[in-house]
């Protein structure tokens, strides 16, 4: 169950948003709330919710000085803002501070499920990262401690998402070499990194595929399995050929997809002019 506590400082909407979603039955467990942050932060600390739900403005303790100091204390809780001011300031501070999403009031019990969803999605996701991780690689912790020594944020993942939808089977092999040196030869020379960063990519590969309807068995091990992927990625050159490889078979797979819809809707165009034709003579 994803733990999930909630702060907000108007008694009817807070009571509405506990008593009328059915937490469990969606994959949620309701672990506390609180009508402000000051109140809120120390429940936090002893509950250690995967995601908080807050307003922003509240008396004593706003909602962004809460989210600040709760993603200082737990990085890994995610944090779901409430608010009634469609005001750039906030907006921006919450980017900044690492917000999750930001809802504007009113919001509906359907919207926020979807919301909590969507971040849920994102923890499971992690979780299981973490895992093959710890298995196949190091611990999450030391990677976490690598992190905080480099200038490296993490997999552009848009940036994936979009070649992957939009980018050429001829460009694959240029993407990988400006994906990289954005990275940064610093960067990429560890293998802790590379470790890291391929196995993000990889999931961003699976997902898309997934998302094209690409039958599991339609795809070679070395291209689904997560554990070949240490020995892909022994050296600069190979974590490149490999990536070339995983982009280069995704795209291929993107293309057959467009191709085959293609020719069914040409297919069908055909029989329609074919009948209709036969209608007219």
């Amino acid at each position: 169950m994803i733990k999930v506590f909630l702060v907000e400082d108007e008694v009817i909407i807070r009571h509405g948003i506990r008593d009328n979603i059915n937490w469990e039955e969606n994959g949620f467990s309701f672990v506390g709330e609180a009508g402000d942050g000051e109140y809120a932060y120390p429940m936090i600390l002893k509950t250690e919710p995967d995601i908080l739900i807050t307003d922003v403005k509240m008396p004593f303790m706003d909602g962004l000085e809460l989210s600040r100091l709760v993603k200082k204390a737990l990085p890994e809780t995610k944090i779901i803002i409430l608010s009634g001011y469609n005001e750039f300031d906030y907006a921006k501070e919450a980017i900044k501070i690492g917000i999750s999403d930001y809802l504007l009031k009113p919001i509906t019990s359907a919207n926020l499920i979807e919301a909590l969803k969507k971040v849920a999605d994102v923890i499971i996701e992690e979780r299981e990262k973490s895992k093959l991780l710890e298995r196949y690689f190091v611990s999450y912790e030391k990677y976490t401690e690598f992190l905080d020594k480099t200038d490296y944020s993490g997999v552009d993942r848009k940036l994936i998402e979009d070649f992957l939808k939009l980018g050429s089977l001829e460009e694959c092999s240029s993407f990988i070499e400006e994906y990289f040196a954005a990275v940064g030869e610093h960067n990429y020379k560890s293998l802790l990194l590379r470790q890291y960063m391929t196995m993000d990519i990889f999931y961003c590969v699976q997902e898309f595929l997934k998302e094209i309807k690409i039958k599991s068995e339609n795809v070679p091990e070395e291209k689904k399995d997560i554990k070949l992927l240490p020995k892909s990625i022994d050296t600069v050159e190979s974590t490149k050929n490999y990536l070339k490889e995983l982009f280069s078979f995704a795209l291929q797979m993107r293309d057959n997809v467009s191709n085959d819809r293609y020719s069914d809707l040409i297919e069908d165009a055909k029989k329609y002019i074919s009948n209709h034709f036969q209608e007219i003579k």
